[in-house]
């Protein structure tokens, strides 16, 4: 990996924070979204019941997070 590279990787990782903390949703949420390196597409490609089992959180609170990301979506 050259620097061009790393700099390439770094940038998409904040670009993919600042989208996850434009979410309408708590920042304990968001900093769990972050933690597992979801992104905006994973989160909007998974289903809430997945979503639950992966973070091991309730299948009502994934589904807000699920709806949170819709409406982002489109709104862009």
């Amino acid at each position: 990996m050259d620097l061009n590279d790393s700099i390439n990787d770094e940038n998409s990782y904040h670009d993919n924070n600042n989208r996850i903390n434009n979410l309408n949703i708590p920042n304990g949420l968001k900093e769990m979204l972050i933690d597992h390196q979801f992104t905006i597409d994973r989160l909007h490609d998974i289903s809430p019941e997945d979503l639950s089992i992966t973070l091991g959180i309730d299948a009502s609170v994934a589904r807000i997070i699920i709806n949170a990301v819709k409406e982002l979506h489109d709104e862009n």
